[in-house]
């Protein structure tokens, strides 16, 4: 049985729906997996007490220090070692769980993940990789967020993490990966993004090319790399076309408008992927209510149980020993 680590003191909405995303989660967990929450004992114990929980699939290691969502993140890792984020990861580096989850402060989710549990062999830069949904199929997005500096190798190792995510995870076979530009051409765009497109045309991916907007949104391709400044606005766009589609249209009782609800509403894929690390890191939104944490926890085991980490390893081993 895998273990996860919550850093149950992390969001908006913290301690009260962290807590009850967790029971949620192992309580329709069938057993898959057993939840560690990490924040001042107490106060943690006490929501779990709330909740009607006192079954064996959770347990609470105490973390009492609190990160507060402006905290430097370098501040955090360095200084607050109790910390319940810090603590969320420290246990997976100790080997005391499989992969780790917060919805605080992401900057300190980041650093902490690299500074603790390391980055793979090939990997510049870890990225945040979001599932996003298009008219077709779900599309791995990456970044999302975590990076504002890039430099074009980090996009090509992106590309090679998404499309082992993509074939791993979700089962696409030889998965299409595509360049987030502003026209087809290969000339297309600022200088990264021609830079890039040089280089991803003899990495060892299924390179498509560019791909618009308007394309993404069609589907066209089952990973799309990007830089984290406009990853993380097309990512937010999408969360808010979700909002506005309620607020004009309401819920839509029919097989379809079901169907929208499940793929587009953010709160059934709860987290995103902190790929490139040695491990398993989870960032869940910030705004998440249990709904979000149970569905994060559940991506954090898919995470875990597919060894995607290993895999991508596995995957640029052969390109170290031919750059060395």
């Amino acid at each position: 049985m895998l273990k996860i680590a919550l850093d149950a003191m992390g969001g908006d909405k913290a301690p009260g729906e962290i807590v009850r995303g967790a029971v949620m989660a192992v309580e329709r967990s069938n057993g898959r997996f057993s939840v560690v929450l990490t924040g001042p004992e107490a106060t943690v114990r006490r929501e779990l007490e709330q909740c009607g929980y006192s079954g064996q699939l959770i347990e609470i290691v105490d973390a009492p220090q609190l990160v507060a969502m402006d905290e430097s993140p370098a501040n955090v890792v360095k200084h607050m070692p109790e910390s319940s984020l810090v603590k969320c990861v420290a246990l997976q580096k100790e080997g005391a769980v499989q992969a780790s989850i917060s919805a605080g402060n992401s900057g300190a989710m980041m650093a902490a993940s690299m500074m603790i549990l390391g980055r793979i062999p090939g990997v510049n830069r870890p990225a945040i990789s979001c599932l996003i949904p298009t008219n077709k199929q779900k599309t791995v997005v990456l970044d999302c967020g975590a990076n504002v500096d890039e430099k074009p190798q980090y996009l090509v190792d992106w590309a090679i993490c998404g499309a082992v995510y993509a074939e791993k995870v979700l089962g696409r076979n030889n998965p299409s990966v595509g360049l987030l530009n502003i026209g087809e051409e290969a000339k297309k765009g600022p200088e990264l993004e021609r830079t890039v497109y040089q280089l991803l045309q003899s990495a060892p991916v299924n390179f498509i090319g560019n791909v618009e907007p308007r394309e993404f949104i069609q589907g066209a391709a089952d990973v799309l790399v990007t830089g984290g400044f406009s990853g993380n606005l097309l990512l937010k766009f999408v969360e808010s076309f979700y909002t506005l589609h309620l607020q004009q249209f309401g819920p839509i009782d029919t097989p379809q408008g079901r169907a929208f609800e499940e793929e587009w509403n953010y709160d059934n894929h709860g987290g995103a992927l902190l790929i490139g690390l040695h491990g398993t890191g989870v960032i869940a939104h910030g705004r998440a209510e249990a709904k979000a944490i149970a569905a994060a926890i559940d991506a954090a085991w898919s995470f875990a149980h597919h060894q995607v980490s290993r895999r991508i390893e596995e995957r640029l081993a052969p390109l170290q020993e031919e750059n060395s």
